[in-house]
């Protein structure tokens, strides 16, 4: 007996629930600078938030679950994978430390941008910290949303003054936190073999770290984007409705605290919330709305009485929209340098999107599989996402081709855990021992079934 599915289980929860408890401290930063509540209030609540929503979510996980144990050759090829997982995670971190050491203050985007807010938040009282949000400085584009500025704000008063290392510490959290959520989320769902395979395939894409390492809000986005995803199909699975809301919630919190973290988070939130809607069962679509109100709510707010106008939709940006939009070349260029990326992401010898299709191939996908609502829901929001970001390219008033070059990768590292997650649940395992795992008991309304 093994008690292995249990802890993937405790730190699927833990890791969901982290992540979203920091959402939500930034989002208590935000409303206590418009509302003016003080500041103070906000440092036991960045500790105790976190802390309170873990052990919630931890609660009931530490009895063992009933699973057959594999057979010794696949207990081997599991030995090789945790492995393998380990020396790939040593090896990011030292990427991640020294892209850290190299660019301490991280690139363009987080030092022009998202410590540029924070900066703004940390030194200037009452409401002066609205300065940071004018068409003065418009090229720090002040209509992006707050997850990084209020969470750095906020670390840096619990230290009392301003440190490097907070946003580096909420760069690991959130870049190795994505390989924990994507091995525990899916060592739950289909086994711990395919799970360590989806963390190796993660772990072994070193553009993820890096620019984990810049303190940049594209790594938050592809977490909470994944920690949408397993949420919801933890939700399809669970067989009790209390269980099964609670993970439908946390689906919905993830989804919107996605679009606190980046704009693009916004075009994920609608996709998911449209892609569920059409291809998953209704009972699962009013808990997801109820989790995500409370995340919308200060987005909202922000974009109704803080942020300027978007540069795509503005003033500016809808001048000569029509004619960009009805411009072939820049539809061949957009396609071009979509390949182009896709085949260079990585960087290795072989497009990790090309290798993964060949796993799919060659392991083909599971039969009878119960997953295949979530499956077709995460892949049209992502296809529908994909669209998005073309439509961006396309009409957006800057010049195309730097905009390609400086920002093509960057929307990948968004996408790329979403890819991995939804082919290793869809992919049948290497090999085809069949085993079952429910969660016992322990775990309240939380009955999960596991077929490969």
């Amino acid at each position: 007996m093994s008690c292995r599915e249990d802890g993937f289980q405790s730190a699927l929860k833990i890791v969901i629930g982290l992540g979203i408890g920091t959402g939500l401290c930034s989002q208590y930063y935000f409303a206590g600078l418009v509302s003016g509540l003080g500041l103070w209030l906000v440092s036991p609540a960045l500790v105790a938030a976190g802390v309170l929503m873990a052990l919630r979510w931890r609660g009931g996980t530490r009895r063992c679950c009933p699973a057959k144990l594999d057979a010794g050759g696949s207990d081997s090829l599991t030995r090789w994978l945790a492995g393998g997982l380990v020396l790939l995670l040593l090896i990011d971190l030292g990427v991640f430390i020294w892209e850290s050491v190299r660019t301490p203050r991280g690139n363009w985007d987080a030092w022009a941008i998202w410590n540029l807010r924070a900066h703004f938040f940390y030194r200037d009282g009452g409401m002066a910290w609205r300065d940071g949000f004018t068409e003065t400085i418009a090229w720090s584009h002040p209509d992006y949303p707050l997850l990084l500025p209020t969470l750095v704000a906020g670390g840096w008063k619990l230290l009392g003054r301003e440190s490097r290392a907070v946003p580096v510490a909420l760069g690991c959290f959130f870049t190795f936190g994505a390989v924990l959520l994507m091995l525990a989320s899916l060592a739950v769902l289909r086994g711990a073999r395919q799970g360590l395979l989806a963390a190796v395939a993660l772990a072994a894409t070193p553009v993820f770290f890096v620019q984990g390492a810049m303190q940049c809000a594209d790594v938050p986005v592809a977490f909470f984007r994944l920690a949408s995803l397993a949420a919801m199909a933890m939700a399809a699975r669970v067989e009790q409705s209390h269980g099964r809301r609670g993970f439908a919630i946390a689906a919905g919190m993830a989804a919107a605290l996605d679009g606190w973290a980046k704009n693009e988070g916004l075009l994920w939130f609608a996709a998911f919330l449209i892609s569920i809607t059409v291809t998953m069962r209704w009972r699962l679509i009013a808990p997801f709305v109820a989790g995500a109100l409370p995340a919308l709510a200060p987005i909202a707010l922000f974009k109704a009485r803080v942020a300027t106008s978007s540069d795509i939709f503005g003033a500016g940006g809808r001048a000569g929209m029509m004619a960009r939009a009805l411009d072939a070349s820049r539809y061949r260029l957009i396609a071009r340098e979509a390949i182009k990326h896709v085949w260079n992401f990585g960087p290795l010898l072989v497009s990790p999107f090309v290798i993964l299709a060949i796993y799919l191939i060659v392991a083909g996908r599971r039969r009878g599989n119960r997953d295949r609502p979530v499956i077709r829901a995460g892949a049209a929001a992502l296809l529908l996402t994909a669209c998005g970001y073309f439509l961006i390219y396309l009409l957006r008033n800057l010049d195309l081709r730097w905009l390609l070059d400086t920002s093509a990768d960057r929307l990948l590292v968004q996408l790329w855990p979403g890819v991995v997650f939804l082919v290793m649940l869809s992919a049948r395992l290497p090999d085809t021992n069949q085993a079952t795992f429910s969660a016992g008991p322990s775990s309240p309304g939380s009955r999960i079934s596991r077929c490969r």
